[in-house]
């Protein structure tokens, strides 16, 4: 029984942390995504991008379409645009465009460069390539390339109201007004490429905008307020990663998302510790990291796209509020071995009745026919017709009953039936939860939920099978 309790209490743990899954996301050909970005101004319109096709959705995430293939070249980062709903920019390896009903190319790298990223700030536009920065006004698009950065690669741009940040090889810049360019933070460069620090990814906090995040090759820096008081924050289980991403959600102020090489990091900035969220996440490597306004979390991988709406603050995914309308698993497993008679009242009533046995007699009923032969006759004659009952007790059973090893030999048998029965019971039902929550939280194609659904009703059948109906027939069952 105890060994019962421990398992149950196993699968209750894990069925809650199995509510964290992360589910991957359906109708996108390609495995290696590169971002997704959903729309501040319309959050049911997202965009994801793979090496060289870009995606779109208008459902929450629901369907994609492939609505442009770039050839000879690779998409490196999308954004949209501050001002315009339903505006998107689009940096590939050669060039800039924005795509609304129709793609049109803003930029055109010189033939050397590598398009690395792209932002808008203040109507004007900025390219971060691999020999420096080029930015343009939006409404003249007369591309000039800001010789005071040098020939640095640009990794990472992020406005913010104090100016641009502009992540380089060499460090990270602050554009301020009037073009002022200043280095905030020095980047180190050693022959040991584990000792090398570089900027990966630069972002302005949602929540104290004076905070700026850096997420380098050698973990997370912060710089609190001023510029130039950089500090690396040590982060129990993440220190030294390399960080390619950085995400927040308005849900929760103290914690800070980073994607990176080793996988999805959920950091507590209160005790500087990191939680690695991995539950259905089967790619190690995450590119990008968005949410939406209601916290469902999307992670672009080198294995597709994969969504989870866990941090949301939604009651199903409390596992009182799935199982409201089930019966409990202790209900069904009690239905399940009376149904097939292996319940423990069974060996209990055999144990009794033998107790009972050796104070009942044995009873023999006997009929005394005697017939004599007389031969001067030569015939039979029948005597007289006696009714005899006999009653004898074997006091040895009041002690030992041998009867009782049959008892202990089907005790033994029973016991290992009715655990066989509880085991697949208790599989079947709680795979049967984890399916309904799936279903009742996920979206799916039309084919994969008919099947989910047909799955759903085989183990219900099972269910069934093993207690005689009695769970079908309970009040709410699906």
């Amino acid at each position: 029984m105890r060994e019962n309790i421990f398992f149950l209490v196993l699968v209750f743990l894990s069925l809650q942390n199995a509510f964290a899954l992360f589910q991957p996301v359906e109708g996108i050909e390609d495995a290696e995504l590169k971002r997704v970005v959903i729309s501040g101004l319309n959050p049911s319109l997202i965009y994801v991008a793979s090496t060289n096709s870009l995606y779109k959705s208008k459902e929450d995430g629901t369907i994609f379409k492939k609505i442009s293939v770039f050839t000879d070249e690779e998409i490196q980062h999308i954004f949209f645009d501050p001002y315009l709903a339903n505006a998107l920019y689009v940096a590939t390896s050669r060039h800039l465009y924005r795509v609304n009903q129709h793609l049109l190319r803003l930029f055109t790298a010189p033939e050397e460069d590598f398009i690395y990223t792209a932002a808008t700030h203040e109507g004007s536009f900025y390219v971060g390539t691999s020999s420096g920065l080029y930015c343009a006004r939006e409404e003249v698009l007369n591309w000039k390339k800001l010789s005071r950065l040098g020939n640095h690669s640009v990794r990472s741009l992020e406005p913010s109201k104090k100016g641009l940040y502009i992540a380089t090889s060499r460090g990270l810049y602050l554009l301020g007004a009037n073009n002022n360019i200043k280095r905030v933070f020095v980047t180190r460069e050693a022959e040991d490429e584990e000792s090398t620090l570089l900027p990966n990814i630069v972002k302005v906090d949602i929540f104290q905008k004076s905070r700026v995040w850096l997420g380098t090759t050698q973990g997370l820096f912060t710089s609190p307020a001023a510029e130039g008081q950089w500090k690396k924050l040590y982060v129990e289980g993440m220190d030294n990663l390399s960080i390619t991403s950085l995400a927040q959600t308005k849900l929760e102020s103290s914690t800070l998302y980073a994607g990176s090489s080793k996988g999805l990091f959920k950091i507590d900035l209160k005790h500087r510790r990191a939680q690695q969220i991995f539950e259905g996440l089967s790619a190690s490597y995450v590119n990008w990291v968005a949410f939406n306004s209601q916290g469902t979390m999307y992670a672009a991988t080198s294995k597709g796209l994969f969504q989870n709406d866990y941090f949301t603050p939604a009651s199903c995914h409390s596992v009182e509020k799935v199982l409201e309308a089930e019966p409990s698993i202790e209900e069904v497993q009690q239905a399940a071995l009376r149904y097939n008679e292996v319940h423990p009242d069974k060996i209990r009533r055999w144990r009794t009745a033998l107790r009972c046995r050796a104070f009942f007699p044995r009873v023999s009923l006997d009929y005394d026919k005697t017939v004599t032969y007389d031969s001067g006759a030569d015939r039979y004659y029948t005597g007289p017709r006696d009714w005899g009952v006999t009653f004898s007790w074997d006091v040895a059973d009041l002690i030992w009953d041998i009867h009782e090893d049959d008892v202990d030999t089907r005790s033994r048998l029973n016991t290992q039936l009715r655990l066989d029965i509880i085991d697949e019971i208790n599989r079947v039902y709680f795979e049967r939860v984890r399916l309904k929550h799936e279903i009742a939280t996920s979206t799916f194609p039309e084919e994969e939920l008919f099947h989910k659904k047909l799955r759903l009703k085989e183990l219900t059948a099972i269910l069934d099978g093993y207690t005689g109906g009695y769970f079908s027939q309970h009040k709410g069952v699906e």
